[in-house]
């Protein structure tokens, strides 16, 4: 892959990212924030976690492997070279959030980590995570289905082994991450991993398939 293709922004690339980044971001957020608000008036919480993974330490400075998961969707948008991949992959990062959330309202889940307050050199990240979002909306992992299918899809863009090797290891690193800064449970990643072969079996893959001697 010739980087000036990789780099080059067309106008209908650019207007694609645009146009399907913003549809993308106030949907996921609007179905995200709503399940979760439905999740945290229900009147009973699954258990979906082994006793033992509350003795799991807390890692605080994992919190940045944590949100990065958002750098990840970026670098994928910027990455994509065709705008009918952009919004194949749009599509499916939407389709993921609204699977996600029917789980979320019909089987909304206990945390079985205490949130522990005024973590010190990383109390604006937990502050910010505990202030905005109620602890329901754990199985399936939406920070795992994105960050997967960010990761297949931006490994797929680009031909480096060595990137790709990359871009994989750093989606373990946020699979560790949501255990390790206590916001899900081995489930939810599992449960995360599943929705993302769903997803782009049955969704990505579908709808890039005309495309894929086009890009």
């Amino acid at each position: 892959m010739p980087s000036d293709k990789l780099l080059s922004f067309t106008h209908e690339r650019i207007r694609a990212i645009i146009i399907w980044g913003a549809i993308t971001g106030i949907f996921s957020t609007i179905v995200y924030f709503g399940a979760n608000e439905i999740a945290s008036r229900s009147t009973h919480f699954y258990k979906l976690y082994f006793d033992f993974e509350r003795d799991i330490p807390m890692v605080p400075w994992m919190v940045y492997i944590y949100q990065s998961f958002s750098l990840l969707i970026v670098i994928t948008y910027i990455t994509i070279k065709s705008p009918q991949k952009i919004k194949a992959y749009s599509i499916s990062f939407m389709s993921s959030c609204g699977i996600a959330a029917v789980f979320f309202i019909l089987f909304p889940a206990e945390l079985g980590f205490s949130r522990t307050e005024n973590i010190e050199g990383c109390e604006f990240m937990y502050n910010l995570i505990h202030t905005i979002d109620k602890p329901h909306n754990l199985a399936p992992s939406l920070h795992i289905a994105y960050s997967g299918l960010g990761a297949y899809v931006l490994s797929s863009e680009i031909q480096s082994k060595w990137l790709k090797g990359m871009i994989w290891i750093w989606f373990l690193l946020i699979c560790c991450s949501i255990v390790l800064v206590h916001q899900h449970h081995l489930f939810d990643i599992f449960t995360g991993a599943i929705l993302v072969v769903v997803v782009k079996y049955l969704i990505y893959d579908k709808l890039i398939s005309p495309t894929n001697n086009a890009a």
